[in-house]
């Protein structure tokens, strides 16, 4: 198989040959280690390649960058740390005075989507050549209300059922309406998610209201995707038990979560076999900490819980700095 065949094989519960690899690497990871680091990369065939397109935090240099900048929703960031993301120091909607007469970045994403869409093509072309499983575009729904209205007061105005808020929502979803739209005009086997729905103990927000204000928005926009033919991954840090179902239901393909912050056995018990885990060894204590053989270990462990009925894993990690490189090494042979 070819990754691009490994991958559809064990999201669709078709015996790949063996577990697809996929691994991401913070630009902290190769500041640090340059070259090396790439060397030992090399050594293994990775199956899924992301492309990144315009406006998407992973094609601006500027997240990652110490200093200051505001970014094309009109968010202020500030960095203090060369390769690691910076923060949110001045949302837009520090109050919601001017909000009736906001608009989202859309114009500018046309005009850059136009301007770089030969060239995404051609990327995305080499990429098929080489028989990768490719994830094109990334969402935010959660972390972009973040960063327009702040965090603490996003808790707030989700608690008090702000009428604002929804108004906020609704550009938010103007704007990813026409991003997947375009994202599927191109030969992409996935759209990704990220939003980090848990804190280290529990869900950040409640499940009622999870379901009551997020769900529909995710729904909308994974049926149109999933209409087209292409496949739903989801990446979320924390603690999500509570959100297992919801993502089955709503018809996600893999998911990328923490699991070792709720113990892989429990997640297995209820949810083995009908979604696939999109790795992870713990980036927070066994690849950064850890030795090669309780990496080891740690994977054998998920291919045991996870890997039933003919597929629902994939052996995904993600390296930042602190991760030495005999680490990354050995993640990248434990997987056959």
């Amino acid at each position: 198989m070819n990754g691009r065949e490994r991958v559809l094989a064990a999201i669709e519960f078709r015996n790949p040959d063996r577990i697809p690899l996929d691994v991401w690497i913070l630009p902290a990871a190769r500041e640090e280690y340059g070259e090396r680091l790439e060397q030992v990369l090399k050594q293994r065939e990775r199956d899924i390649v992301s492309v990144a397109g315009p406006l998407d935090m992973g094609a601006d240099e500027r997240y990652y960058e110490i200093g200051s900048f505001v970014d094309p929703w009109g968010s202020g960031w500030r960095n203090i740390q060369k390769g690691i993301i910076g923060e949110v120091k001045t949302p837009v909607f520090e109050e919601y005075d001017e909000i009736d007469s906001y608009r989202p970045p859309i114009e500018q994403f046309l005009q850059e989507w136009e301007a770089s869409k030969e060239d995404l093509e051609k990327q995305i072309a080499a990429h098929r050549e080489q028989g990768k499983f490719i994830l094109g575009g990334w969402i935010s729904l959660f972390e972009r209300m973040q960063y327009l209205r702040g965090t603490e007061n996003l808790y707030c105005d989700i608690a008090l059922d702000e009428e604002e808020m929804y108004k906020m929502i609704s550009y938010v979803m103007d704007f990813e309406r026409i991003y997947v739209e375009k994202w599927l005009e191109l030969d992409i086997d996935a759209i990704g998610f990220g939003d980090d729905w848990g804190s280290q103990i529990s869900l950040l927000i409640s499940p009622d209201k999870w379901r009551e204000i997020f769900k529909p928005l995710y729904k909308e926009l994974i049926d149109t995707i999933k209409s087209a033919g292409k496949k739903v991954f989801f990446h979320s840090d924390g603690y999500i038990y509570d959100l297992y179902p919801e993502f089955i239901e709503l018809g996600v393909d893999a998911v990328n979560s923490q699991l070792w912050c709720m113990g892989v056995e429990k997640i297995a018990e209820k949810f083995a076999g009908k979604i696939t885990f999109w790795g992870e060894i713990s980036r927070q204590t066994t690849l950064p900490k850890g030795t090669a053989e309780e990496i080891a270990e740690c994977a054998e462990m998920l291919k045991k819980f996870l890997q039933v009925n003919g597929g629902g894993l994939i052996g995904q990690s993600e390296l930042n700095k602190d991760v030495p490189l005999e680490n990354v090494e050995a993640l990248l042979n434990v997987w056959d």
